[in-house]
């Protein structure tokens, strides 16, 4: 392991990152987040492609002859007249069963988060549990057709919480995986690149469901979502592993520097115990949880909605309501890649502290965005691209929040419980994911631009939400409570050789 002598200290040099094994296992995280995001949100855009043709029928007289008989959920299907590349059903989803399907996901993801913290806290096996969660993922994907067109709606929903469960399992068990291959120094950079697949599977699922919706049909998106599983099961099983020590192609340098100054210091054999009482009752804590479900509640609103409001105030076509739906999310993406590394350089120098740093950065990544929705609200149709343009430059600036703000502010509350406080953070703050498409869809019945009104001024009040809690109660001071074991081990954040608390 190599060192330099800097201004009297002793710093240590970081092995070569490109084709190192860490490196590895954040771009298989990363296609691994993508392909977990793909293959729930890729509803949206499905829904889209099955509703095409209702501007150009009786939607009233459709829905009260041939609704299903399910009960709550409105499912049509008919024969097609139009020549289509793919012979299929035309399907229908009326307003309340999109909104229940759109959320659907989310029971099931906020029924298992405290589980999947739990057991990545006190098992490990993340291998194990993100190889798992991926497959159940995939398979799910490859029978949503079948189930659609045959069981109904409500099978359907029942599916779309198994999704839920599975993609806790592929997801969350990332950042316990990540501890283990990250150093503080590098940590803005590779959690950064880890976490990019959210944004890059929020971008270009909607352009890539709009085309092989134009040119496969609706069952296509769903197939190509069930084939991006299996191939991040496949990458998975091959190249990760849940710590250097375990891997077994690990650079014997790279190894060393790990196991010496990773960022959470190594599990230990003896069983921990969780000081429950002291993380319930920690303000830091909760501060974290009641913003991110604030946050939450916008940018998944957006994400799941964007497709459908395009659709329904914007009016552009089906390949042009992807593109114009994914520019939002491919202006953050690049951000994202962005915000980590300056996020690194300026905790890096010590000029503020991490609280500090933290809470300016999540003042940019909410109040901003706040204010745009609300210009946004506003704007009538005729000024369709210049809403675009808001929405995209508001929904990228909320990188600094997740990036620099408050996204890994629990990272610096608790290392050595990362695991299970992700999973109360989860089971709370995922809620919206379920609660949003009901609200939006009962705000917007008639998809008219005055209720879209309404629905982004949501938005921009739980932004400026988000940012008071955070700024007000928020901190990014390691916690008494927060390492199981005392670590003597040197600071990477400084570089250091002497012992330092690197979140003071």
């Amino acid at each position: 392991m190599k060192s330099k002598e800097v201004d009297g200290e002793l710093r240590v040099i970081a092995p070569r990152l490109l084709l190192s094994c860490r490196l590895t296992i954040s771009l298989t995280c990363l296609f691994t987040s993508f392909a977990a995001i793909l293959m729930t949100i890729n509803l949206s855009m499905a829904i889209v492609c099955m509703n095409k043709r209702s501007k150009q029928l009786n939607r009233t007289d459709e829905i009260n002859s041939t609704n299903s008989s399910s009960g709550y959920f409105g499912l049509n299907s008919t024969c097609s007249d139009d020549l289509t590349t793919v012979q299929e059903k035309e399907m229908y989803l009326d307003k309340p069963a999109q909104g229940m399907l759109l959320g659907a996901v989310y029971y099931g993801v906020v029924a298992v988060q405290l589980l999947v913290g739990w057991l990545c806290d006190k098992f490990g096996k993340y291998k194990l549990q993100m190889a798992l969660g991926s497959s159940v993922l995939a398979i799910a994907s490859f029978a949503s057709p079948v189930i659609l067109e045959n069981a109904g709606v409500p099978y359907y929903f029942a599916l779309r919480i198994v999704k839920g469960v599975a993609m806790s399992f592929a997801l969350h068990s990332t950042l316990p995986l990540l501890t283990r291959w990250t150093t503080t120094q590098e940590q803005g950079l590779l959690m950064g690149i880890a976490s990019a697949g959210i944004g890059l599977a929020n971008s270009v699922t909607h352009p890539i469901s709009g085309l092989l919706c134009q040119h496969g049909g609706w069952k296509a998106i769903f197939y190509f979502g069930g084939a991006c599983g299996m191939v991040a099961s496949f990458l998975i099983v091959c190249l990760v592993y849940d710590g250097p020590a375990k891997h077994p192609r690990v650079d014997a340098e790279e190894k060393q520097y790990l196991l010496t100054f990773q960022f959470q210091s190594q599990t230990s054999k003896k069983r921990r115990v969780i000081p429950w009482a002291k993380i319930l009752c920690s303000v830091p804590v909760w501060s974290v949880v009641v913003t991110n479900f604030f946050f939450f509640a916008v940018v998944k609103g957006i994400v799941l909605n964007l497709p459908i409001f395009v659709r329904d105030v914007l009016d552009f076509t089906v390949t042009e309501n992807g593109i114009f739906s994914a520019m939002p999310l491919i202006a953050a993406l690049l951000l994202h890649l962005l915000i980590g590394p300056f996020f690194d350089y300026i905790r890096n120098h010590n000029k503020y502290t991490p609280t500090t740093v933290r809470k300016i950065f999540h003042v940019v990544g909410t109040l901003m965005p706040g204010a745009l929705m609300f210009v946004s609200s506003q704007l009538s149709s005729e000024y369709k691209y210049f809403i675009i343009s808001l929405i995209t430059i508001s929904y990228s600036l909320t990188e600094f929040a997740v990036m620099g703000g408050f996204g890994y502010a629990m990272i610096d509350l608790a290392p050595d419980y990362i695991g299970i406080l992700q999973g109360i953070n989860k089971t709370i703050s995922l809620a919206p994911g379920f609660i949003t498409p009901l609200i939006v869809s009962a705000l917007t019945p008639h998809g008219s631009s005055e209720e879209w009104k309404h629905v982004f001024i949501l938005f921009g009040a739980l932004y400026v939400l988000s940012c008071l809690v955070f700024v007000t109660c928020g901190s990014a001071q390691q916690q008494s409570w927060g390492k199981a074991i005392k670590n003597d081990t040197v600071s990477v954040l400084s570089g250091s050789s002497k012992p330092r608390n690197n979140f003071a």
